[in-house]
């Protein structure tokens, strides 16, 4: 039982990680709130640098972890996902409003499946706040599908859409963290008492 515990709170030793992707997609969502269109560069490259961050803390999020995590691969194929679009978008600022919608949709598609099988696998360890999560991936998956099957919609629709998409996300990771953490507590406690 002991050894069970040690492996399960190592899963969970780097909850920081998602805090820290939650809090940049907050701000960054509250930018884009308050500059709704200054200019599509500057949400580009904002979007770029985020994504490619996001990217490099989930691959080191997967590294870490890669020993404990039942779902090893499904974290580093993001994380690697994240850092080759974010590269991409970076390389290529100047893209046109329909490719930045469908390449920022589908990286969102891609989170939003996965917060929803995160809240799956906290639902399996017994975790009663794990409802929440699910929502949140289900509701990005949805703004992230207005994304791409409507790449022309108006400038201004697409930066409210991608930034409430995006505060989702943030408060999804924000939330995550905080499960985690306390999900460790729990287990520290009881691997004391063993």
């Amino acid at each position: 039982m002991s050894n069970l515990i040690s492996k399960v709170s190592g899963t969970i030793r780097n909850w920081w990680v998602f805090l820290i992707i939650g809090i940049l997609l907050v701000l960054s969502a509250y930018w884009m709130f308050k500059t709704p269109v200054e200019s599509f560069i500057s949400l580009a490259s904002l979007f770029s640098a985020l994504i490619f961050v996001s990217g490099l803390f989930s691959v080191f999020f997967a590294m870490t972890n890669r020993e404990d995590i039942d779902n090893f691969g499904l974290y580093l194929a993001g994380g690697l996902l994240d850092v080759l679009i974010g590269f991409i978008l970076l390389k290529y600022p100047g893209l046109t409003v329909v490719l930045f919608s469908m390449f920022v949709g589908f990286w969102l598609l891609f989170r939003g499946f996965n917060l929803i099988s995160v809240s799956f696998k906290i639902k399996g360890a017994g975790d009663s706040n794990w409802i929440w999560i699910l929502v949140f991936g289900v509701l990005i998956v949805i703004f992230a599908m207005m994304s791409i099957v409507n790449p022309l919609i108006g400038a201004s629709y697409l930066v409210y859409t991608l930034s409430l998409t995006v505060l989702i996300l943030g408060i999804a990771n924000i939330a995550l963290a905080f499960r985690l953490r306390s999900i460790k507590s729990g287990l520290s406690e009881l691997k004391e008492k063993l």
